[in-house]
This record gives structure tokens, C-alpha cells and sequence, in this order.
């Protein structure tokens, strides 16, 4: 086990919880749109030159067509429901509807991959569940008025984090019962990229307002976004596993806070308890899957 393939496992879940921050700052000054196309055009080209051309030949195609449909899907989903949300308190909200993905896609994989767990998985996911609502609703968690109240205020963007938060749950699950020993990431960035550059030049108003800061940040969250996919790829091939899942689990804690920081936003008193409970959540999950003999996926 190699412990600097571990370490790489570690810098990929702080480049990743930087995405939120970067994304909304981004967005404000070249739009939602221009923000994701101009982001994942440079990672992808990044990911490219550094990681080699993506390996199409042989690959099942439930991988390349289904696992890069929903690639495509996630990232598009959640670049624009950052850039989509009416404030950078709300920005803090949705993307912490995205780190769901954690404990749907244990989830998914009982059905997807044969996997067996112990009984407190269920409470582990409705704890998540309850910590998206506990933030939404404002604290009030039994108030079905006030959680509809602030979905139906931006239902584009709330819908577009909980589709991310799924589909992702899914590639996960796809990617690891399908994909061969190298995949096609590269070609999956740049088709986020060409989407989201289509739906810009089709939005009626195009809001493209670049300046040095602006530049600065799309270089930071294009090689942050590409280094972390390489470093992550490294950590689960060679590095611990285990260690580096557990860890990401706190990913949403750690968002919270550099998004607060770099955005100078101050989360509301229901936030902290809200991110406890996904984490919690997540944890709770991680750990009914521990150690528990697994059933062989044909």
C-alpha cells in the first residue's frame, strides 16, 4: 500500500471541496454557463495532455454511452445549479444537496453490484435525507411548508443539485462494474464542456463579463478539477482505500467552509447542524457496508 498514493487521496478531497466556492465566484462574473463550459473545457484538456487520449476501444459500452451520459449529466447539473442559485447562501445549500451522493450511491449498489449491508443503512440515508431538509426548512424539519417554500423559490436549481447528487450516485456504481482498466475521462469532460458551450450560445442573455480574478479562478478550478480526478484515480488503485473513503465523507464539512470563506458568506444557524447530519449520515452508511461478506456481481 503505497502512502503517497494516499496522501494524493487526501489533495483530491480538498481540491474538490473548492469546487463549490470557485464555481459560484465564476458564475457571477461569466455566468452559469460560461462558468461549467469554460471550466470543463480546461480540465479536460488538462486531464488530456497529463493523463494520455481516453481509452474508447473495448469498453463496454454501458460505460461509454451510460457512464458518460450521466458524467455529462452530473457535471452539467451541478455547475449550473451553483450558478443558478439566487444567493451565495443558497449557493451553500445546494451544494451541500450534493454531497447526497455518498449515501445513494451505497444505495444503489445493492441492486447495481450485489452489495450486502448491515440494517442501519436505511437510517444512514434518512439521516442525510434529514439533514438537506433540516437546512432547507430553515431548522424547522417538520415543516413541509417552509422545506416547499424555498424549493419552489428556485425549483430549477434545487431540481438540478438532487440530479446531480443521483446521477453521480449512479456513474459511481456504472463506472466500477463496467469500466476497464483505463477509461475515457478526458472525453467525458469535454462533452460536459460542448454541452454546456451549446447552452450558452442558446441562452437569450449571455453573460460573459472576464477580467483578471475571473482568469485566475477558471486556471484554479480548471487544474484543481483535472489534478483531482488524477489523484483520486491514483489513491484508489495504489493508496488505502478505505482511509481515503472515510475521509471524503467529511468533503461537505470542508466545502461548507472554504465556500464560506471564499465567498465571504456566513452559513445560517440551521447550517452546521444540517451539514452534521449528512456527514453523520454518510458515515453511518460507509460503516453497514464494512466488513460484510459480498456477494459475487455477474
Amino acid at each position: 500500500m503505497n502512502k503517497t498514493a494516499t496522501l494524493l487521496g487526501v489533495v483530491a478531497i480538498l481540491l474538490w471541496s473548492m469546487s463549490v466556492a470557485l464555481t459560484r465566484s465564476l458564475s457571477e462574473a461569466l455566468g452559469a454557463f460560461g462558468a461549467g463550459a469554460s471550466i470543463y473545457t480546461i480540465s479536460g484538456l488538462l486531464v488530456w495532455l497529463v493523463a494520455g487520449k481516453p481509452h474508447i476501444k473495448g469498453q463496454h459500452p454501458v460505460y461509454l454511452y451510460g457512464c458518460g451520459l450521466l458524467f455529462v449529466v452530473y457535471m452539467t447539473s451541478f455547475a449550473l445549479a451553483i450558478g443558478l442559485a439566487d444567493s451565495r447562501q443558497q449557493t451553500l445549500e445546494l451544494g451541500l444537496i450534493n454531497y447526497l451522493w455518498p449515501s445513494l450511491t451505497l444505495m444503489f449498489a445493492l441492486p447495481l453490484l450485489g452489495l450486502r449491508v448491515r440494517w442501519w443503512l436505511w437510517p444512514g440515508v434518512l439521516l442525510a435525507f434529514c439533514g438537506v431538509v433540516w437546512v432547507v426548512s430553515n431548522g424547522d424539519i417538520l415543516s413541509l411548508r417552509e422545506f416547499t417554500a424555498n424549493l419552489a423559490g428556485n425549483p430549477v436549481a434545487y431540481g438540478l443539485a438532487f440530479t446531480a447528487a443521483f446521477a453521480w450516485a449512479l456513474y459511481s456504481n456504472l463506472l466500477r462494474r463496467y469500466c476497464g482498466p483505463r477509461g475515457a475521462l478526458p472525453l467525458f469532460l469535454l462533452a460536459t464542456a460542448a454541452t454546456l458551450w451549446l447552452m450558452f450560445l442558446f441562452q437569450p442573455l449571455k453573460e460573459f463579463r472576464f477580467s483578471v480574478t475571473a482568469g485566475f479562478e477558471l486556471l484554479l478550478m480548471g487544474a484543481s478539477t483535472a489534478l483531482a480526478y488524477l489523484c483520486w484515480d491514483s489513491a484508489m488503485k495504489k493508496g488505502n482505500a478505505t482511509l481515503v473513503a472515510a475521509l471524503s465523507y467529511f468533503t461537505p464539512l470542508l466545502s461548507t467552509l472554504i465556500a464560506s470563506l471564499w465567498l465571504n458568506t456566513l452559513p445560517s444557524a440551521a447550517f452546521w447542524p444540517g451539514v452534521g447530519m449528512v456527514i453523520a449520515g454518510s458515515l453511518l452508511c460507509w460503516s453497514a457496508s464494512r466488513n460484510v461478506p459480498q456477494t459475487t456481481q455477474k
